[in-house]
């Protein structure tokens, strides 16, 4: 879980149930309460046809640009060491471009490399599993129905979530990590 370390953020996965009404959402988000061991800032309720919900969706604002930072480092060094490492590996076997000029070669393929992982960091940042939690609040809050966001700080809280929004017969959304 080393990949863990690139995010800023104290809730990494998020988790939606979808309900009819506010009374069902209630009962259920007090359920949660009791089973799970979440709190009330990590249980957020989006209204029918609540059109400032954003806050409500990613809430940690300064985790968000821990986890810029931390990946676009991390990620970028990655790159600088995997650019690196087939340099040498292209060097070895005696790639006549890199035999000929190596150091124009090793500063293309470091650069290239640099730059490749810090798209992956922003790929990262970016979090686009989360737009499917997104997607199915923003349509449900659009249709009238109230939307319970719920960010769970570990797998333990997340799959005891899980286990409660399914005993309970309530459409969910999650994001994958």
């Amino acid at each position: 879980m080393a990949w863990k370390a690139l995010f800023g953020e104290k809730a990494t996965t998020k988790l939606a149930g979808l309900f009819d009404n506010q009374e069902r959402l209630e009962s259920v988000s007090a359920e949660l309460r009791t089973v799970s061991g979440l709190q009330n800032t990590q249980l957020l309720v989006v209204r029918p046809h609540d059109s400032d919900f954003d806050k409500k969706l990613e809430p940690e604002t300064q985790g968000v640009v821990r986890t810029a930072v931390r990946s676009h480092v991390a990620l970028g060094f990655a790159g600088l060491i995997a650019g690196a490492i087939l340099w040498v590996v292209l060097y070895v076997l005696g790639v006549g471009a890199v035999v000929s000029s190596p150091f124009y070669s090793a500063g293309v393929i470091l650069a290239f490399s640099l730059v490749a992982g810090m798209l992956l960091g922003g790929l990262v940042t970016a979090r686009p599993d989360h737009q499917a939690v997104i997607q199915a609040v923003d349509n449900a809050t659009k249709a009238g129905r109230w939307s319970l966001v719920i960010h769970p700080r570990d797998e333990q809280q997340c799959q005891a979530a899980e286990k409660v929004l399914r005993g309970a017969g309530v459409e969910t959304v999650r994001s994958l990590l």
